[in-house]
């Protein structure tokens, strides 16, 4: 009888135990997930967060502070979507009043659904000079996954401030390849903000524009982050390109930072076969990178990594823009031809590093196994 009982109540811990892991899942699978940082405002003051959890939760809360313990509370909105059949659910707040360069703990969810605890860290307030960070920019990763989720963890070992990207995340722009976008960035994105571009193959789709928070209107916006203004443009088509003109020539000639950095997704000057350069782009906005003084051009779609020489007014002058083609995150790249403004060009799976320093940049971008393919450093006086 004693060994009856024995085995009963080992069967009814065992079932105790089995139902706790299943609650404990439940739990989990009900918990954030595609959790990553940018922000709509000054980098330096405010971040937003953004994630992903199924329908039954309906509260958007995060706790941060400056220690794990957190000890601040800021809430923020849900909204949701059918894509798939299912109902795509997220959360999103904006942190603000932060103090500049600045690393802060925080975790994100509900009462009994929160994520772990992550860090992030503010930007040093515009015009500081003295603070050197580094920063990364990739191109396109359109469907090639496995590569981009690579990157992104050399990204992250890299130690980047924050990321920047020249649009194309998927083929079709639908939420099941967003979904695959994010399972590969992983948790890298809950720590490092990322401030993306529009691409053609995003398709200007409601699904682009859910995925993340911008500044502004979300398609062209700019922002300081310590010494650098950068700026964020549409290159769709050229309407568009037209439509930016006067906003463009205005901020990027009235802006006081010494450095000033531009990206979109179509290139300017582009020796790949694929597409070449782009018309419009050389008619409508290359005049006033030259005239308000531009640094470095940042662009993708060619599926290449390209770097011109320093250009102005169509020929090599060392007072000129630098125009790079960020290759590829995941697509599938392409061969580069060489043309008169060819300074460096290769075709890989790459990634760049920019890293600020008291009057200079230094650009280099990365094969997949670390080697490296170009760097070149711009210098201040």
């Amino acid at each position: 009888m004693a060994r009856e009982k024995g085995g009963m109540m080992r069967r009814v811990l065992e079932g105790v135990i089995a139902l706790l892991a299943l609650f404990a899942v439940a739990i989990w699978a009900n918990g954030p997930w595609s959790i990553h940082l940018s922000w709509q405002r000054d980098p330096a003051t405010t971040i937003t967060i953004m994630w992903r959890t199924s329908p039954e939760i309906t509260e958007s809360v995060v706790e941060y502070g400056l220690t794990p313990e957190y000890g601040q509370v800021a809430y923020g909105t849900r909204f949701s979507y059918t894509a798939a059949r299912q109902e795509v659910v997220w959360h999103m707040v904006e942190l603000t009043n932060l103090k500049p360069n600045a690393t802060y703990h925080y975790r994100c969810g509900a009462p009994g659904y929160w994520s772990r605890d992550f860090t992030f860290t503010t930007a040093p307030p515009a015009g500081d000079t003295v603070t050197q960070f580094t920063f990364g920019v990739i191109g396109d990763t359109q469907g090639g996954y496995s590569v981009t989720k690579e990157i992104f963890r050399a990204l992250q070992q890299a130690g980047v401030r924050f990321i920047l990207m020249t649009g194309d995340f998927t083929q079709g722009a639908g939420q099941v390849e967003f979904d695959k976008w994010f399972e590969a960035a992983g948790e890298v994105l809950a720590s490092i903000p990322f401030i993306p571009c529009h691409g053609n193959h995003e398709m200007l789709k409601n699904t682009y524009f859910d995925q993340f928070a911008l500044p502004g209107n979300e398609k062209w916006f700019s922002y300081d982050y310590g010494p650098v203004h950068f700026v964020h443009l549409f290159s769709q088509n050229e309407d568009y390109v037209l439509q930016q003109r006067g906003w463009l020539l205005k901020d990027l000639c009235t802006t006081s930072q010494p450095w000033k950095i531009a990206l979109a997704h179509h290139p300017a000057y582009n020796s790949g076969t694929q597409h070449g350069c782009t018309p419009y782009v050389l008619d409508h906005w290359v005049d006033v990178f030259e005239r308000c003084g531009l640094d470095i051009y940042f662009a993708g779609h060619e599926h290449i990594y390209e770097r011109t020489w320093p250009i102005k007014q169509g020929r090599i002058d060392y007072s000129g823009v630098v125009y790079v083609i960020t290759g590829s995150a995941g697509a599938e790249f392409r061969t580069p031809g060489r043309e008169w403004w060819t300074a460096a060009s290769d075709a890989c799976y790459c990634y760049i590093l920019v890293d600020v320093m008291p009057g200079r940049l230094r650009v280099t971008a990365y094969r997949l196994d670390g080697s490296v393919i170009d760097s070149f450093t711009l210098y201040k006086r």
